[in-house]
């Protein structure tokens, strides 16, 4: 058994499938890893149509969305092993939400979504597993966008931050106008500035002009 098919029954999704049963799909699914450098060019850009499951198999991508009325983006870190938009495979909107860089060099894998159809969804592991993901997305984001009574600007500004990171943790990164960031908590950009400024003198966050880094997500908002 080589060292490869140990590695693909450790990804996400494909854990509980055994080598053989891989190897038997190796033909049609073409379960070849690719290699990409570090760069700033762009692997798969926001919007793109999600048309294979893919697998950060190995290294750190940086992600980034933008927001359609262009007045944020966020920014943070995706380290593999791990799964790339799952939940964009299939539905209403099939595309991917983030334009992913590769900031160490990286090790991917894709399989087309017509063969996730005609093989993997035949074993019942990987639906469990599909099914388990799906589940766990949707009840972290769910909690995110619950009413809640929020009694300060601060708590109303970490439940903005929360919702527009929601499943993602570690250090992250938000570009925003803070006359923005104020009219989506509803506060004055006074009360917002000097949160954040707060913020920064106690090293929750890194302020700039214009953005500011998060540096431990779960601390922050958690």
């Amino acid at each position: 058994m080589t060292n490869r098919y140990v590695l693909l029954t450790r990804l996400p999704l494909l854990q509980g499938v055994s080598s053989t049963e891989l190897l038997n799909w190796e033909d049609v699914l073409r379960l070849d890893i690719d290699e990409f450098p570090a760069s700033r060019l762009p692997l798969i850009k926001q919007g793109d149509n999600c048309s294979h499951l893919l697998y950060l198999v190995e290294g750190e991508l940086e992600r980034e969305h933008r927001s359609e009325d262009g007045r944020y983006a966020t920014r943070s870190s995706i380290n593999g092993p791990a799964i790339i938009e799952v939940d964009r495979l299939f539905g209403l909107k099939p595309t991917y939400q983030y334009t992913y860089r590769a900031k160490t060099e990286v090790k991917m894998l894709g399989i087309r979504k017509s063969l996730v159809n005609s093989h993997l969804m035949k074993s019942e592991v990987f639906r469990l597993n599909l099914l388990n993901s799906l589940s766990a997305q949707a009840q972290k984001r769910t909690a995110a966008l619950l009413p809640c009574q929020l009694d300060s600007a601060e708590e109303r500004l970490r439940h903005l931050l929360s919702t527009l990171f929601p499943d993602q943790e570690g250090q992250a990164d938000i570009s925003i106008m803070m006359k923005d960031l104020a009219k989506y908590t509803g506060d004055t950009r006074l009360t917002i500035s000097q949160i954040l400024n707060r913020w920064d003198a106690d090293g929750s966050i890194r302020l700039g002009r214009g953005h500011f880094t998060i540096h431990d997500l779960n601390a922050l908002v958690g």
